[in-house]
């Protein structure tokens, strides 16, 4: 086996790799439907913050699978190690060894490795830690549970305003004027909610940086639902943002929800989560929705359960610190 970098440019080899990574994660993710070949070939392409170093490994010109090291120019510490490996070729070392390069093509600057892993049952998170992360040195730092809601079915109820602000929903994008207040809002998702051991920090995402975000969606073919309110002095209070794929099958995504901390109590998480999908109900394009909040969010995951989603799968995170020489 020979492991070397992976040419994101060399279609051929991208199609090998899209093939093994849809395989892999077909295997272990019941019902689960991958993007389409191009528009996952874009978001590896694409710059949008990210450095990414992708290595496969090779028997003579057979892929047997690749792994990322993806590195964010907001979080310089901390490099995330994702691997797939061809269900054929699993259980021989060759994810270990290809989670081990990957690590090892990380910037200087990486001070741990954040890894995840999706499975259908706890037992099967566990004994995927046991089996695979563990003995790599990854400990588990949350676990979060994704829940689904099947839209086309649902009734969706209760109220989408609230006394004291203006709820809109937009598509494929928010106004200019509110860009700079939702980019400050997006880079508290993660860290204002539970997220274990993980200690994320604000990321705020600037104009530009949003901008790339959404026109990188809308070139892969997705449309994009946020909803925001905002109180009489004319700033976003809470926002949500839900991105459906081109492909009617594979579920849309909410990709987070936040109420700004002095707005809070006022019900406006469930009235923006709730004025979303209503629009991307009314499309008729988006049949599944899914989401996931950490297992310690208890104010998420009961605003879930009471707009109808259920669970479907569990994510666990692990991290490790690096040990450089």
């Amino acid at each position: 086996m020979q492991i070397r970098p992976l040419d994101l440019h060399d279609d051929v080899v991208m199609a090998d790799a899209y093939r093994i990574e849809c395989a892999a994660t077909q295997s272990v993710r019941t019902g689960w439907t991958p993007l389409g070949k191009e528009a996952r070939f874009l978001a590896w392409r694409t710059p949008n913050g990210w450095r990414n170093h992708v290595v496969g490994a090779w028997h003579g010109t057979t892929l047997l699978g690749f792994a990322a090291g993806m590195n964010s120019a907001d979080t310089p510490d901390t490099t995330w190690i994702f691997v797939w490996v061809d269900p054929a070729h699993q259980n021989a070392g060759v994810g270990s060894a290809l989670a081990c390069a990957a690590e090892g093509a990380s910037p200087t600057s990486t001070r741990r490795f954040v890894a995840s892993a999706y499975r259908s049952t706890p037992a099967e998170i566990d004994a995927f830690t046991r089996n695979f992360a563990c003995p790599l040195g990854y400990s588990p730092a949350t676990t979060e549970t994704v829940v689904e809601l099947v839209l086309r079915d649902s009734q969706l109820a209760g109220p989408t305003t609230a006394p004291g602000y203006e709820i809109s929903t937009y598509v494929n994008g928010v106004p200019e004027q509110f860009r700079e207040q939702v980019g400050q809002i997006k880079g508290l998702v993660d860290a204002e909610a539970p997220n274990g051991e993980l200690g994320w920090g604000e990321t705020t995402v600037s104009p530009e940086e949003y901008a790339e975000e959404m026109n990188l969606w809308v070139a892969q073919g997705s449309t994009v639902f946020e909803s925001i309110a905002v109180d009489e002095a004319g700033n976003v209070a809470a926002w949500t943002c839900l991105v459906a794929a081109a492909d009617p099958e594979r579920p849309a995504q909410i990709e987070g929800t936040l109420v700004v901390s002095a707005h809070r109590g006022h019900g406006l998480g469930a009235a923006v989560k709730l004025a979303s999908l209503q629009r991307a109900a009314e499309t008729g394009n988006v049949s599944k929705v899914r989401t996931s909040s950490d297992d310690r969010n208890v104010w998420m995951r009961s605003i879930n359960t009471r707009m109808g989603f259920t669970p479907v799968e569990t994510e666990i995170i692990l991290q490790k610190a690096t040990v450089r020489a």
